[in-house]
């Protein structure tokens, strides 16, 4: 079966993956927080619903409730000193127990943190950028779960989930190139990766990265690099990923039931 790449999530803090097309599939596309999305199921038929409508939809509500850009948002007004919204308080909930699992290494309480290092807008309170988008990947793979469909792939920039089985490569952490390094077969599960080689600074110390060490509040240094989380929901890809950049690939903390994989400039580590 002929395949092809499609490169995703070039302006994803998480991201650098590509997935396998085929021939017999049918796609959509859109943005929302910020980013591309990109739906591709089996068949050339959509399911009897407006799919665009739905993953639109589905995606502007948890931008409303997530944003931290948004005044009007419910986490900005939760970081205003209002009470946390139910759906807020459950995202909150799930970040609060990956904080623990991760000794910190994950940490949303960092606006302020994230802020002075020129990655985020002003103020004190939670950023949920880290596990935001895995998580609104999951609410749309639910809703299209709903509608009926089950063999399909979507993904938010870099943040994928996959229903049925669906091959997706990771890209070598090359600052000046976008080459696939090994594919992961994604049979329903979800993928993100964490990286410094799209968004850096070099200096005398070494690369910068975008990534915040909620620890000391100083964005982690290290040689182009890339660690990718393979796993049930793409909240936990996603916020594992971020922490598992930051511990390092000697680190022994793992998620559970997730497999990673280290790549250190081209050397791919398990």
């Amino acid at each position: 079966m002929k395949r092809a790449a499609i490169l995703l999530g070039f302006l994803a803090l998480l991201g650098f993956l590509f997935w396998k097309r085929s021939p017999r599939t049918t796609e959509l596309h859109g943005s929302a927080m910020g980013v591309r999305w990109t739906l591709e199921w089996h068949g050339q038929s959509p399911p009897p619903a407006d799919l665009k409508s739905e993953v639109s939809a589905t995606l502007e509500h948890w931008e409303q409730v997530l944003s931290q850009w948004r005044p009007t948002s419910d986490l900005s007004r939760h970081n205003h000193g209002e009470a946390a919204t139910p759906e807020l308080a459950r995202v909150i909930m799930l970040a609060d127990e990956i904080r623990s699992a991760t000794g910190g290494a994950f940490d949303h309480h960092i606006l302020g943190k994230v802020h002075a290092a020129g990655f985020g807008p002003e103020g004190e309170g939670i950023d949920l950028s880290s596990i935001g988008k895995g998580f609104a990947v999951d609410r749309v793979c639910e809703r299209l779960g709903s509608l009926g469909m089950n063999d399909f792939i979507f993904a938010l920039a870099g943040e994928v989930r996959a229903e049925g089985e669906w091959p997706v490569d990771i890209e070598k952490p090359l600052p000046a190139a976008s080459v696939s390094k090994q594919t992961v077969r994604l049979d329903n599960r979800s993928i993100a990766t964490s990286g410094n080689y799209r968004q850096f600074r070099e200096t005398n110390d070494g690369i910068v990265s975008h990534i915040i060490d909620p620890r000391t509040g100083k964005p982690v240094i290290r040689p182009f690099s890339s660690v990718t989380v393979v796993a049930k929901d793409c909240a936990t890809a996603s916020a594992w990923a971020t922490a598992l950049f930051v511990l390092g690939p000697d680190h022994p903390n793992r998620p559970p039931e997730a497999e990673v994989i280290w790549q250190m400039e081209t050397t791919p580590q398990r």
